[in-house]
């Protein structure tokens, strides 16, 4: 019987392999795809996710015998101005790029996400999200323990979204079903955050939601059973790494 985790997970987790800390190389990043998709929790898996500026590697890849994820994402930075490439990448289903980028609205039901400054002032941003018509993407970690934001951040963007209406996906450090506060840094957890969300969907205040967010595993077990209705907020969580939740999932019993 589905349970409310399990129907939750469905085309969960974007493949973000091209990215760090995997940093794959671009045929590495295709083949695991490819056995992603194919593989026995291939309903889990969202698009793969390029860099506008490996598209034509990608292309190369493809052209020598790789097989072409059926849906892609694409990931522009400040500065490009390559927007029409990015629109016309077969199989498009995302393009995402940093608030202020000034990217065009994408063609046709392509989804268009911009990333909210880090650990910036968040009711600026999302009113800027709003206005043009985009998604919200959030940064949960990075390569240093500052990169991880605090509960309080995360839960104000959560409440911040929620109150305007506002889809959003989440990318970084969400490896894990709990939350973690290590010795060296924290780090959020995924169960966590769609429980967080669900939460934040009932017009909770930022305490609350945040108080969800900061429990660690050892106290969060009934969250699995807290997350209905997060997806209708939270559309995908971005990870380097599809195995890696997956495992986690199943080693506790989750899947």
């Amino acid at each position: 019987m589905p349970t409310p985790l399990s129907v939750t997970l469905s085309r969960l987790f974007d493949d973000a392999g091209l990215f760090p800390p995997a940093k794959l190389p671009m045929a590495d990043a295709l083949a695991a795809h490819d056995r992603a998709v194919t593989g026995p929790q291939c309903d889990m898996v969202g698009p793969f996710l390029c860099p506008a500026s490996r598209l034509a590697e990608l292309d190369a890849c493809v052209a020598a015998g790789a097989e072409r994820p059926r849906s892609i994402g694409v990931v522009c930075y400040a500065g490009e101005r390559g927007w029409q490439r990015a629109f016309a990448v077969p199989g498009l289903v995302q393009v995402e790029a940093p608030l202020g980028a000034g990217m065009p609205r994408p063609p046709g039901r392509v989804l268009a996400y911009l990333e909210l400054p880090h650990h910036g002032p968040v009711d600026e941003a999302l009113d800027a999200v709003a206005a043009a018509g985009a998604r919200a993407k959030v940064r949960c970690g990075g390569q240093t323990p500052a990169a991880v934001p605090s509960v309080a951040w995360l839960a104000s963007v959560l409440v911040g979204c929620a109150a305007r209406g506002l889809a959003l996906k989440a990318t970084a450090g969400l490896h894990q079903p709990y939350r973690a506060n290590g010795s060296e840094a924290p780090r959020h957890g995924f169960v966590n955050l769609l429980a967080a969300v669900a939460v934040a969907r009932t017009r909770a205040p930022v305490a609350e939601v945040a108080a969800v967010l900061a429990l660690e595993e050892a106290d969060a077990g009934h969250l699995s059973d807290r997350v209905g209705g997060a997806r209708q907020m939270l559309a995908s969580i971005g990870t380097c790494s599809i195995d890696e939740p997956i495992e986690a999932l199943t080693a506790r019993g989750l899947l």
